[in-house]
């Protein structure tokens, strides 16, 4: 009756207590997740409870799960208490996910811009593995018309990654050069379409040739570039029209490819980095304790050494950055949110879902992501809406 007692109407049938929630105990790797009846969080005034549809996978969660991503390890050692950010979590279990969207089936009574049954997609800090998620009204936005519900969980994160990166430390105004590593992902998408609705001149890095005729279909304008072996990478960016040079590089995947990337950049230039796919991403799933820890030692030892004293001279700047800490700034993150949303283009276009998997196989979801071999957006799909798929 507590809980009821904060809603702005009561639904037409009971809500639901319990919910199926993808869970580790331990993060020793993708198949440490174990499907689980868990119970609902209690809402707030404040909080919009959700039937979820659908999931967006990131990179994050699968950094998550290896147990590489402090923001996890912290929660699965403290817990987390309601209106953190993200859906509530006790102490020795983690729920991986950052975005979702699905069906408003309870509003709290001091939300006003959400009604019982209107289509709602958000951004969560961690939770989002869930059939239910409980979140603040402050954090989700009206499903565009027409967008399905697997469109609509591939945009924030993705989204608000790229547009932090390129926009508030990036810095790109009309006509810059961008240079976007791994272009045909889910962020890399997000920043191709940013660029595009900003006037940028972007060039998109790949992996593979099918990737590259994807990508150049999606943005006919844009220049892509298939990535070779590390080493040879500076001499392909200066064979690139205009020298290879750039205002701005949205870098995801460290080691040599940052260094050459690094070394592109004209005064005034910024390197933004917030991946280390190849200089981190040796841990191999399922590998735990030393054996997991040895495994980064190539990509540690080989990670690329910046100088300041080198910086200053040539006008050039590094940032790193990590979308989590956006949630301890929700002032930031909602203001961030909303500028995509109004100037980065993001809805004019919906996103690439480029696979979609059901609820039961989410695990198999996260594999594919972690193989490489995707492109666009991988979506998590739950009950009538993965029946449908």
């Amino acid at each position: 009756m507590r809980v009821l007692s904060m809603l702005a109407s009561s639904p037409a049938s009971p809500l639901p207590t319990t919910c199926q929630s993808w869970e580790a105990s331990t993060l020793a790797g993708i198949r440490s997740l174990e499907c689980r009846t868990t119970a609902v969080p209690p809402m707030s005034a404040n909080d919009v409870m959700v039937s979820v549809k659908a999931v967006g996978l990131n990179f994050a969660d699968i950094f998550c799960v290896l147990g590489v991503y402090e923001a996890a390890n912290k929660m699965l050692s403290n817990g987390s208490p309601p209106n953190s950010g993200g859906t509530s979590q006790a102490a020795g279990s983690f729920c991986p996910g950052l975005e979702f969207a699905g069906e408003a089936v309870a509003v709290g009574a001091a939300v006003k811009d959400i009604r019982v049954g209107e289509r709602v997609y958000g951004f969560t800090r961690f939770g989002a593995y869930r059939t239910v998620v409980v979140q603040e009204a402050v954090y989700l936005r009206p499903v565009p018309e027409g967008w399905s519900y697997a469109e609509a969980a591939a945009l924030v994160a993705q989204g608000l990654t790229a547009w932090h990166g390129l926009v508030e430390l990036g810095n790109i105004k009309r006509g810059a050069r961008v240079l976007v590593h791994s272009a045909a992902g889910g962020v890399g998408c997000a920043a191709m379409q940013i660029c595009t609705s900003l006037g940028c001149q972007s060039t998109g890095v790949v992996g593979s040739e099918g990737k590259a005729a994807w990508l150049q279909e999606r943005f006919p304008q844009a220049e892509v570039l298939v990535r070779g072996p590390q080493r040879g990478y500076a001499e392909q960016l200066r064979a690139l029209p205009g020298g290879g040079r750039f205002d701005c590089v949205l870098d995801s995947l460290g080691g040599k490819y940052f260094s050459a990337a690094l070394d592109s950049l004209d005064p005034m230039g910024r390197i933004i980095h917030f991946g280390a796919t190849y200089s981190y991403g040796g841990a191999k799933d399922g590998w735990c304790g030393l054996r997991k820890w040895l495994t980064f030692v190539p990509g540690y030892l080989s990670r690329p050494m910046v100088d300041p004293g080198q910086l200053t001279p040539t006008n050039r700047a590094v940032f790193g950055f990590n979308m989590i800490w956006l949630t301890d700034r929700v002032d930031l993150l909602t203001a961030e949110l909303d500028a995509m949303l109004g100037k980065g283009g993001m809805t004019n276009r919906a996103p690439a879902v480029g696979a979609t998997y059901p609820f039961e196989q989410l695990p198999e979801a996260l594999e594919y992501l972690n193989s490489g071999a995707s492109v666009g957006k991988v979506v998590v799909e739950v009950g009538e809406e993965s029946k449908q798929a």
